[in-house]
């Protein structure tokens, strides 16, 4: 080192002095930069006096960020806040600015709300805030209180400061003097006395302990009883006091009574009524004058009493059909047998339906009316019979070719015969399938199938009928719809045997009436009898 020179030393200085600097600059560098680093949000305060950029944001006394920027928006103070990047804020997070000690630095803090609040993204708002309580307002509420301090020190330096204030004080002071006094002498005159009480007091108190340790359970109970008991007291209060505003008011029985002068006249005459009612009594008039006042009623009355106690005694004894009925066990399940039979019968009879209904069907094509009378026996919900009269205008046709050989030449004649109004019958058994129905039987006085389909709570049957299988002719198929915008009337449209090979098919409408067994007694019993 002795053989460095001046100038050398200075230069080892210089770089030394050169690497420590940079040094420093990298890590101040790399704290700005660690800074800038993380997500912004705002918070909007009614004021944000004495609340400058770069402090800083804690939570629980840990810094999470720092004021990034302070503006003003609508009136009020917009803080803008930088986060650590790996800190999360939530919505129901709340914002304060607190101050460090009283005349020291503030800060924002930030008081964090429910874990399983949504996170506030980057560039949102938290919502919350608390008041500010900065010293200027503390020192304004200071200054009140002083205010009212002096202002009651003032009162009683008006009242205490002058003469009279000052002999009523000291009189005031006196007679404290002599009540204490007064008061000293006494106890120390019955000083045996009082240490009697305050033994009785003592061993009263034990006792009481005592009691109440053993009996714990009771008296929570006549606790809960009193307080039930003293609840029902002032319910019932209540209500008098209700009941004696109505009469008050002349509401009620009672309160016409008292406040109406014809309810009182009407009362008297009721009395009065009462009065000749016991007058005739007492006179042996009427029944209930004989039975108190003629012998020969009474008598007649003691015998009935005397035969109904005969009729006890026998019943008692299990004699006659009452009596076994009461005592003998077979005779009661005899008889719940039959009430089960009968009320069995009862509701097979309730459950058994029979419908009359009458249909009239427009054929379009024929330009004339097709009618059905029919009679359903329904013995249950889902099971029927059908029976029906049909009058078809249509007829039938009967056609014959005749040859006849006169000299040798053949003639031949035609001839047709029509025959109108054929009546035709139905007989049917039908069974149901929730809103599937399947009908088999007559149809028209041929064999034959259909199915139903209920719709609209049975307001509405969509139906297909099949019948009349002839070798030479096709079936006779229909479907119709049937629907019924009231009770005991429906529409239907449909189309007539719709692959006729002679020709046929027709399309239809018309509307029908169906009245229950119940109806119709309801109809008859309401006409009158000549």
């Amino acid at each position: 080192m002795s053989n460095f020179s001046a100038e050398a030393k200075v230069g080892v200085f210089v770089v030394i002095g050169l690497i420590i600097f940079g040094y420093m600059s990298m890590k101040v560098g790399t704290l700005t930069l660690s800074r800038n680093k993380g997500y912004d949000i705002e918070i909007l305060f009614d004021s944000a006096t004495g609340l400058a950029r770069d402090v800083t944001v804690e939570m629980a006394g840990v810094e999470i960020g720092r004021v990034k920027r302070i503006a003003l928006q609508n009136g009020k103070a917009l803080v803008v806040l930088r986060m650590n990047p790996d800190l999360i804020i939530r919505k129901d997070d709340t914002a304060i600015i607190r101050t460090r000690g009283i005349l020291g630095d503030k800060y924002v803090e930030i008081i964090p709300g429910s874990v399983t609040a949504p996170p506030i993204p980057a560039g949102g708002r938290i919502i919350r805030t608390a008041p500010i309580t900065d010293m200027d307002v503390l020192m304004n509420t200071l200054g009140e209180v002083a205010q009212n301090i002096k202002s009651l020190t003032n009162s009683l330096s008006k009242v205490l400061g002058t003469d009279t204030g000052e002999a009523t004080l000291r009189a005031i002071v006196d007679n404290i003097k002599e009540v204490v006094v007064a008061l000293n002498q006494t106890v120390q005159s019955n000083k045996d006395g009082v240490g009697k009480i305050v033994d009785n007091l003592t061993t009263f108190s034990s006792t009481l302990k005592e009691v109440g340790d053993r009996n714990k359970e009771d008296i929570g109970t006549i606790i809960q009883s009193a307080k039930s008991v003293l609840g029902t007291m002032e319910s019932l209060v209540t209500n008098l006091s209700e009941i004696t505003d109505k009469i008050n008011q002349g509401q009620g029985s009672i309160g016409k009574l008292i406040n109406e002068d014809d309810a009182i006249m009407d009362l008297n005459q009721t009395l009065a009524s009462l009065k000749e009612i016991t007058d005739r009594i007492n006179n042996g008039e009427g029944t209930l004058g004989q039975l108190i006042t003629n012998d020969d009623v009474s008598q007649n009355l003691n015998k009935i009493l005397i035969s109904l106690g005969d009729i006890a005694d026998t019943i008692n004894r299990g004699e006659g059909t009452i009596g076994r009925l009461v005592h003998e066990e077979e005779t009661v399940e005899t008889l719940n047998e039959t009430l089960t039979h009968l009320n069995s019968y009862m509701e097979k009879q309730e459950t058994f339906q029979t419908y009359l209904d009458y249909r009239g069907e427009y054929l379009t094509k024929e330009d004339t009316l097709k009618s059905y009378l029919s009679l359903r026996i329904q013995p249950k919900e889902d099971k029927y019979y059908l029976f029906q009269i049909v009058d078809d205008p249509t007829g039938t046709e009967t056609i014959t070719d005749t040859r006849k050989t006169t000299d040798g030449t053949t003639t031949k004649k035609h001839k047709e015969k029509t025959e109108y109004d054929k009546l035709k019958f139905s007989a049917q058994v039908a069974k149901r399938y929730y809103d599937i129905g399947l009908r088999g039987g007559l149809f028209e006085s041929t064999g034959g199938l259909a199915i139903d389909y209920y719709l609209l709570d049975d307001r509405m049957v969509l139906s297909f009928e099949s019948f009349d299988f002839e070798i030479e002719d096709n079936p006779h198929l229909k479907a119709k719809v049937d629907f019924s915008p009231f009770p005991h009337f429906y529409i239907t449209a449909g189309f007539d045997d719709f692959i006729s090979d002679d020709d046929n098919e027709s399309f239809f409408f018309g509307a029908g009436l169906n009245f229950s067994d119940n109806d119709i007694k309801t109809i008859l019993s309401s006409v009158p009898l000549p």
